[in-house]
């Protein structure tokens, strides 16, 4: 009895899907160490949409490992153990560098990636991303600029709050993306500690730092955060989160696995519904570097 092509047709279709799942599961996973408290800010809802993008994307399992905040280093390399015999890659944030080595050491075959904000010297022989901080305050300068000349004040005044100060190339990224689209006036450094109360003029705040006080007050100024925070968790007034989170990261560093060199730019996040301006978050978009 012979199938008609209609026929092959429908049967070609599930047997090929199920070799497409079937080396899916094959392929050895990617594999992240997270914890609780990481879990908690960044919301488990939005890590479980980025493990899927990301597991879409590489086409390979993204599994997270949770451990204990308080966990050896012992115990935070056998829970990875435990998670996959032959991984493609581990993915530690800096707090589990410790956990990292001892992986490491038992497993050199598999590459071992930490993760770490910026630069550090204690990570060898590990591979290592530090945050590209210079590009980031460059579209934070960008972004502040555009909000500045969508509300029509290219004469306000935009405040950098920072955790710590910034190093001078750090600032001068940020100058130069505000100069770039125009925005003239010298940016105001502030700690996060300070209550900056004159705001009249005030047309974008950057915060590199967590400055509760300033969002405490509830201002409609819009706002730029450095930050892994979920942004449903966030003031209506912040517009740009930028997210160094290993999440935000993972895509990348397993694509390039060692041969982007050492440091990413953050991904940009838009909350919904807090911009309504297209075509300046067109713009923005543009500037992203992802």
């Amino acid at each position: 009895m012979k199938l008609g092509k209609r026929n092959v047709f429908f049967f070609i279709i599930p047997v090929f899907v199920l070799l497409l799942c079937g080396v899916f599961l094959l392929r050895a996973p990617v594999l992240l160490v997270t914890d609780a408290p990481f879990d908690a800010l960044y919301g488990k809802t939005r890590a479980l949409l980025k493990r899927v993008e990301a597991s879409l994307r590489l086409f390979r399992r993204v599994r997270p490992v949770s451990v204990s905040v308080d966990a050896g280093s012992d115990i935070v390399a056998f829970a990875v153990e435990v998670a996959a015999r032959s991984p493609y890659l581990v993915l530690f944030p800096y707090r589990y560098l410790e956990g990292a080595r001892r992986y490491a050491e038992a497993f050199p075959e598999t590459p071992v990636f930490v993760l770490g904000g910026r630069s550090r010297e204690d990570t060898e022989p590990l591979g290592f991303v530090s945050t590209d901080s210079a590009t980031d305050f460059y579209r934070a300068g960008l972004c502040a600029a555009l909000i500045a000349s969508d509300a029509q004040q290219v004469a306000g005044e935009v405040l950098l709050f920072q955790g710590d100060p910034i190093p001078v190339e750090w600032s001068a990224a940020f100058l130069a993306g505000l100069r770039e689209k125009g925005f003239e006036r010298e940016p105001k450094y502030l700690s996060v500690t300070e209550d900056y109360s004159d705001t009249q003029n005030v047309v974008c705040v950057v915060m590199s730092g967590q400055a509760t006080t300033f969002l405490e007050r509830n201002l409609n100024i819009p706002v730029i955060l450095f930050s892994w925070v979920d942004p449903a968790l966030t003031s209506q007034a912040i517009t740009v989160i930028f997210d160094d989170s290993p999440w935000a990261l993972l895509i990348r560093v397993a694509r390039a696995m060692g041969k982007e060199g050492t440091s990413l730019p953050s991904e940009m996040v838009f909350p919904a519904e807090r911009m309504a301006d297209r075509n300046m978050l067109k713009q923005i978009r543009e500037k992203m570097f992802n």
